[in-house]
Order: C-alpha cells, then sequence, then structure tokens
C-alpha cells in the first residue's frame, strides 16, 4: 500500500513539474512561436487569394478579347489588360484583320450590306488600311519585348498582315520587304510560314502585271447609224445574255432529239 501512495505521489510530481515547465515556455518562448504561426498562415491565405485574383484577372482578360467586335473595342482590351498574357498582340492582331477584312468587303466592321451606312467611301478605306497596318506594327513592337521564341508567331502574324496592307495599296515593294524579313524569321523554327512567305513573294510578280479594269464611265460610247448612242452593256447585262442564249439552244437541241410521236 505505502509503495502504491509514493507512486501516486511520484506520477503527481512529475506530471506537476511537467505542467510547470510547459507554462513556463508559454511565458517565454511560446507567443513567439505562436505569433510566427500566425503570420504563416496569414502569409499562406495572402498568396492563395493574390493567384485567385490573378486567376480571376485573367480570365476577364480573355472574355473581354473574346467579346470584342470592333477595332475600338480590341484597342481597349489592349491597354486595359497590357500585361495579362499575351492579349495585347493578339487585340492589336486581331484589330488588323477586322480592319483588313472590312477593306476587302467594303462594309464597315460589324455591319451588313442591308445595314444603312454600311458601305465605305473610299477615303475610309485608305484610312482603314492605315489603321490596320499601325495595329499589325503595334503587335509587333509587343511581341519584339517577348525573349526566346514567344514572340515569333505574333511578330510572323503582324509581318503578313502589313504585307496584305501594302498589296492592297499597291506597295509591292513594301509587300516584297515584308515577306521576304517572314521567311527569313521563320526559318528554321516554323518552316510552313516561312514556304508560304515564298510564295507569296512568288505571286507578288503575277499581281504587278494585271491590269486594272475600267470604270463603266471610262468606257467610250459608240455612236449607231442612226445618231443612237450605243453603251457596252454591263457585266450582269452579258450573263443575262449569254444565259438566255443558252437555255434557247437547249430548248432547241430537246426538240430536235425528241422521237416523233406514232
Amino acid at each position: 500500500m505505502d509503495d502504491r501512495l509514493k507512486q501516486v505521489q511520484t506520477t503527481d510530481l512529475t506530471d506537476s513539474r511537467v505542467n510547470h515547465e510547459f507554462v513556463g515556455w508559454l511565458k517565454t518562448s511560446g507567443m513567439n512561436y505562436l505569433l510566427m504561426l500566425l503570420l504563416v498562415a496569414c502569409a499562406f491565405l495572402a498568396w492563395d487569394w493574390w493567384n485567385r485574383r490573378q486567376d480571376e484577372s485573367r480570365d476577364a482578360a480573355w472574355n473581354e478579347l473574346a467579346a470584342a467586335t470592333s477595332p475600338a473595342a480590341f484597342q481597349g482590351v489592349a491597354a486595359t489588360h497590357a500585361e495579362v498574357d499575351a492579349i495585347a498582340e493578339l487585340a492589336m492582331l486581331t484589330a488588323g484583320d477586322l480592319l483588313l477584312s472590312s477593306v476587302k468587303t467594303g462594309l464597315r466592321p460589324g455591319l451588313t450590306a442591308t445595314d444603312e451606312g454600311a458601305r465605305l467611301s473610299d477615303e475610309e478605306k485608305t484610312q482603314s488600311l492605315r489603321d490596320a497596318d499601325g495595329f499589325f506594327a503595334r503587335a509587333a513592337e509587343l511581341a519584339e519585348s517577348r525573349p526566346g521564341f514567344a514572340g515569333k508567331p505574333v511578330i510572323l502574324a503582324s509581318l503578313f498582315g502589313r504585307a496584305a496592307v501594302a498589296e492592297s495599296e499597291n506597295r509591292l515593294d513594301d509587300a516584297r520587304t515584308y515577306l521576304e524579313k517572314a521567311a527569313k524569321i521563320a526559318s528554321p523554327e516554323y518552316a510552313p510560314m516561312a514556304e508560304q512567305a515564298q510564295a507569296r513573294l512568288a505571286n507578288l510578280e503575277g499581281i504587278s502585271m494585271h491590269a486594272e479594269l475600267p470604270a463603266q464611265a471610262q468606257i467610250p460610247t459608240a455612236i449607231t447609224a442612226e445618231g443612237e448612242a450605243y453603251t457596252v452593256p454591263a457585266a450582269d447585262d452579258l450573263l443575262e445574255m449569254f444565259e438566255d442564249d443558252t437555255d434557247g439552244e437547249t430548248e432547241a437541241n430537246a426538240e430536235t432529239t425528241a422521237p416523233a410521236a406514232p
């Protein structure tokens, strides 16, 4: 019985000493460790918040780029999200492509032929080509700041776009310069794009030999024997005349080859 009491007393003394040591540690160093743990937890929460914010900003930038439909909208996206991925470069390229397509169709971006005021004047087409060239040049300028090969595809797309603008303005020497530069930059990493540049260079000679069709007002008017002015029919009228002649010949052949009734 005495041994058991001694054992219980010894255990109580040991537990008491441990408790006193723990309390002493808390008073001397415990608060410092708890503060460090709190700082680590706060740092982790801040890091997680920053990553989520960056992801949300990136998603918003790409969504705005996908939703843009006009050159002005693409300019706004490029200015707002200049530091997000390659948003600015892609926005500039898309704006240039949009204006170039607009000049080809003769319609304002986003409008159809039936919309009022959709047609572009000659002055507006000229200005659109200038703006498109500026967008392509800006995209290349932004891409050149990227290290390694990351900016090469954007630079190549920019050069192809500027070459298309130069061809539209009949500046074939400038177009040749852009395409030669594209072929040089594309090799050897982007061989298909280098081949495309070489193919377009080969087509430039054919473009330079194409003759311009005269306008309807430039076609001379002939005077008939009766003294009346004879105007050369337009292309649509010639096509209708050709279709009428073809239909008549088809009906005549059908009647000739049809078997006689018994």
